[in-house]
């Protein structure tokens, strides 16, 4: 299965001139559709009352509990496979904000 970067991890490498691009980039994603749905839910509230925690035992986790309910939103919203929404979470921002501004 394909690997999942976090921006934050790969953010000092890209290829952009300014980091100015990349809050372009956060901007539009507020203003599109997906961003504004996204503002509507209150993620971390989700993971509480789902029970999901940050602390257990065994591998680190990828994803925060609140980006794991962003996750199961935003594989609704799209219809992805989980192939479909990997790929999409390594190459589109607008994808990899919805999940990491959770």
């Amino acid at each position: 299965m394909a690997k999942i970067a976090k921006i934050s991890e790969i953010h000092p490498t890209l290829g952009f001139t300014e980091f100015d691009i990349l809050e372009k980039y956060r901007k539009s994603f507020h203003e599109s559709g997906l961003g504004r749905l996204h503002s509507l839910f209150l993620f971390e509230c989700m993971a509480k009352a789902a029970g999901l925690s940050e602390q257990r035992l065994g591998r680190r986790n990828i994803f925060s509990p609140s980006a794991k309910i962003a996750l199961m939103v935003l594989k609704a919203y799209t219809g992805f496979s989980d192939r479909q929404l990997v790929e999409h979470l390594n190459g589109t921002c607008t994808t990899r904000f919805s999940v990491e501004s959770s």
